[in-house]
């Protein structure tokens, strides 16, 4: 029973469907008055909460700096509802009978609940009632000493992994999730513990060297995010069974160490998350596990902070990097919307040197024709499918190996990765060595 709870869809199915009804009916119940006087107090407070909801998020955008972009305008009215939802409860709390007065608390916990929940379906962040409360849909392990690498050598495969793979019958048809920590050990950096995915065939005693898929998450975020909202063991588990056991070694690093940490994967004046990423981590994958360590087989990916982060790391470092994915990626990293703000805060007022880095700025000024990259973003998301636009633009005028994908009916949120995932992926098959 408590399995089948934790289980319930949060984004689709009878669970949604019920809330909204029921909170479309509290605002029914809330609203219903016979006197004129109210309802000109409902248009006035709906305006209200509306007015001060923009104003809030105009302040934490361009004042605060909390975030580098404007929140989506569907995000903004939901919030605005709830904040009418509460003064609507207030009231009616206020001037209502004692049986309406009983239930007005019960109908505004519904209102903001849907509200909230439409807000979640938006982002697509917890997809279930056991993600919403923090429980786990299985224990993570640790890494265990069986699964990590067997001897010292460093193997660098030069052909294709497809191309001598043969499967065996007794493969295990699911992969194996861990966790393990990655230290900073050169650059300092102290990130929370990475997911590990391996696939079948790294399950097999005598395994073979496979590919690496290092992927970043979203801001605000954690590693496991790319399992409870990215589908990432669902869809490495789909693309292995579709190519006879063979699937990267997926590697989810932390580059951000708290849920609401942006280190911008750069070295900075507060960290040096790009040194992490590119010494720290690929040392540490090509150390404990058994892999291919020919950096051809190698890519990274990430959404929205992760496909920024996935962008900076193959034109700052493609010698370590050269295939990448950037679902929802920003157009360059960002603390803040004003660039002068980001350089303050994280190059000491340097703009030059903030700017040098960024994607737009090296592909304007190298060329990668060893470099493949996937771009994607939302139909609905019109801010970050412009970033996929242009991005996507330069890196084929600089030389990259470049294919794009707008998902249909998607916003900011991780439905793009859910929707353009297996896109990705067959389109990183051939350089990560597991297809023609």
């Amino acid at each position: 029973m408590r399995h089948w709870f934790y289980g319930l869809s949060l984004l689709e199915g009878w669970l949604p469907v019920t809330l909204f009804a029921l909170g479309a009916a509290s605002i029914v119940f809330l609203l219903w008055r016979r006197r004129r006087r109210w309802w000109i107090f409902v248009a006035a407070a709906l305006a209200a909460s509306a007015a001060v909801c923009l104003l809030l998020a105009w302040l934490l955008v361009h004042v605060f700096y909390v975030w580098p972009e404007d929140l989506p305008i569907e995000v903004v009215g939901w919030a605005a509802l709830g904040v009418f939802g509460v003064v609507a409860t207030i009231a009616t709390f206020s001037l209502s009978g004692r049986w309406r007065r009983v239930l007005a608390p019960l109908a505004g916990l519904l209102v903001i609940a849907v509200c909230g929940l439409q807000i979640n379906a938006y982002f697509g962040l917890l997809p279930t009632v056991g993600d919403l409360l923090g429980v786990p849909s299985s224990t993570l392990l640790p890494l265990e000493s069986a699964l990590e690498k067997h001897g010292d050598r460093i193997s660098v495969e030069t052909a294709p992994l497809y191309e001598h793979w043969h499967e065996p019958a007794h493969l295990a048809a699911n992969g194996a999730l861990r966790f393990a920590p990655i230290p900073g050990t050169v650059s300092g950096w102290h990130g929370r513990d990475a997911l590990v995915f391996l696939p079948p065939a790294y399950l097999l005693k005598n395994r073979p060297k496979l590919p690496v898929l290092v992927l970043v998450g979203s801001q605000p975020g954690w590693p496991g995010v790319w399992t409870v909202s990215g589908g990432l063991v669902a869809a490495m588990s789909h693309f292995a069974a579709q190519h006879h056991g063979l699937a990267p070694v997926v590697v989810i690093p932390d580059p951000n160490g708290t849920e609401d940490g942006n280190t911008m994967c750069m070295d900075t004046t507060f960290a040096k998350t790009d040194t992490y990423m590119s010494v720290d981590v690929p040392e540490w994958i090509r150390h404990n596990l058994d892999v291919d360590s020919n950096p051809k087989h190698w890519a990274i990916g990430g959404f929205s902070f992760g496909g920024t982060c996935a962008v900076q790391m193959a034109t700052r470092h493609p010698q370590i990097y050269p295939n990448f994915m950037s679902f929802s990626g920003e157009r360059e990293p960002a603390l803040a919307v004003s660039r002068q703000q980001t350089a303050d805060q994280a190059f000491a007022g340097n703009l030059a040197a903030f700017t040098a880095q960024v994607p737009l700025t090296l592909l304007g000024q190298h060329r990668y024709p060893n470099i493949h990259g996937f771009f994607a973003a939302g139909a609905d998301d019109p801010e970050f499918s412009a970033n996929a636009t242009v991005l996507a633009a330069a890196a084929t005028k600089a030389e990259m190996h470049v294919q794009s994908d707008i998902v249909p009916g998607a916003g900011h949120s991780w439905a793009v990765v859910l929707g353009s995932m297996q896109t990705a992926m067959d389109f990183m098959a051939g350089p990560l060595g597991l297809a023609p």
